[in-house]
């Protein structure tokens, strides 16, 4: 597959990254010749200096024989401007990432009138990930599988946790009535594809597939509270925050946001009638206690700077019980953020490359079952796929006992005709099945890969 990208910052390098270990060829045109010379030094990609809107450099680029072009420059214009340039001239898939919420309003109306294949708004989808965290406090992270209840989630074992000490067959039939299958752990720097004999142990991230609902009785099994966020203070009154005080707004939540800036604060006072509003520095300890936070359910900072998000979270998460969600624009932190053992981390630009890298497998699969969900955790060790078995999946109705499936893979679930299964030996993949599958191996692209010797 030939791939043309506009924009080499984190999302473009981390897609150009992920579609030259899958195979493909990739194109980079940026205005920055450092950020090219930055990409060339690691990946083997064809680099273009210049504006993504200029026909003769996409040409020069291979536009007219593009089977994929991807827009993630730092301006919306210019990626929705070249997304339809580039529809001109090639029978390419497009992709634009659009960020501001005017555009992001018409986004039916971009991919109607100028052919965009997929419109991705990583501060909306930062957004929606946080608010479904503060469903659910006791997770540390939780990803939906689209139109279903099926969500992935990941815990932090604490010494509350009943589990600790037990291994996974004996935890499953203390709670026969929940369907939830842990498919991954985390123990120091070891990332874990586990079998019934894992032992759960203090201080594991232990991930799990199951309901909403399995996942909040799983939790109430534990003994841990996980009450929903009522009360939230925000730091920082960006897009990513415009967004998710809408979503605390519609559900009743109280939130306050703190900004230093006046005509933020305005701005956000205008829009939002029910949010309070104050004007300061949300990363100031001492003001942050005297307006709640000693008394807050959650605390979000969301700065544009990403050491003042980490040091401010990391204090609140040891001076208060407040649910800490923390946003990181950098990929290279990782190390940092896992030593001071920070709750939840949201990364925009992750989450973005996980959606169209998601996009990109699905149009380049083999027959069988097309990829129509991945996220990537743990600094992109654990791959978690969501495949749509079709007729020509030649596996369908055989006995897992009786599969083949390569190492480090396991089948996490199965959702059929809305019912979420977890399987056992006995059970088989049938015609329009969706199958989740968790593993360490790179590029499973289409559900046939997850056989062995096929």
């Amino acid at each position: 597959m030939n791939a043309v990208i506009v924009g080499c910052g984190k999302v473009g390098s981390e897609i150009a990254m992920t579609l030259v270990t899958d195979g493909h060829n990739v194109s980079v045109i940026d205005a920055s010749q450092k950020s090219l010379d930055n990409i060339e030094e690691y990946l083997d990609v064809m680099t273009f200096l210049g504006n993504g809107t200029d026909l003769e450099l996409l040409k020069e680029a291979g536009i007219e024989n593009a089977d994929i072009f991807i827009a993630v420059s730092t301006s919306d214009e210019v990626n929705l401007l070249s997304c339809m340039i580039a529809k001109q001239f090639a029978k390419c898939e497009t992709i634009a990432r659009v960020r501001s919420p005017l555009y992001y309003k018409q986004a039916e109306f971009f991919k109607a009138k100028l052919g965009l294949s997929r419109v991705i708004n990583p501060e909306f989808v930062a957004a929606s990930e946080m608010y479904n965290i503060l469903q659910f406090p006791a997770l540390s992270r939780i990803d939906v599988f689209e139109g279903t209840n099926v969500v992935i989630s990941t815990m932090h074992v604490t010494p509350e946790y009943k589990m600790i000490g037990k291994n996974l067959q004996q935890i499953r039939m203390e709670t026969p009535n929940i369907k939830a299958l842990v498919c991954a752990a985390v123990r120091g720097d070891e990332v874990i594809i586990p079998s019934g004999d894992f032992v759960v142990n203090e201080g594991d991230d232990i991930t799990m597939v199951a309901t909403r609902n399995d996942i909040r009785a799983f939790i109430k099994a534990e003994g841990i509270p996980n009450r929903p966020a009522e009360n939230i203070i925000i730091a920082g009154g960006g897009t990513i925050a415009h967004y998710l005080v809408e979503k605390l707004l519609t559900r009743g939540k109280n939130v306050r946001l703190i900004d230093k800036d006046e005509q933020k604060c305005i701005d956000f006072s205008e829009q939002f009638a029910d949010c309070e509003v104050i004007k300061g520095d949300g990363t100031d300890r001492k003001f942050l206690m005297r307006h709640g936070l000693s008394m807050a359910d959650a605390f979000i900072p969301l700065t544009g700077i990403d050491e003042e998000n980490i040091v401010i979270a990391n204090y609140a998460k040891n001076a208060t019980r407040a649910k800490v969600i923390t946003k990181v624009s950098r990929t290279d932190m990782n190390d940092l953020i896992q030593t001071l053992k920070l709750d939840s981390v949201i990364y925009p630009k992750m989450m973005t490359a996980d959606i169209i890298t998601q996009y990109v497998r699905a149009k380049n699969a083999g027959a069988g079952g097309n990829v129509a969900t991945l996220f990537r955790y743990l600094d992109n060790r654990i791959e978690i796929a969501e495949f749509k078995a079709t007729s020509e999946f030649k596996y369908l109705n055989i006995p897992f006992a009786e599969l083949s499936l390569k190492k480090n893979l396991i089948i996490a679930g199965i959702i059929r005709g809305g019912e979420f299964i977890v399987p056992s030996g006995r059970n088989m993949i049938k015609d329009n099945d969706s199958v989740i599958i968790v593993t360490t191996n790179k590029g499973i692209n289409s559900l046939t890969d997850i056989v062995a010797g096929k």
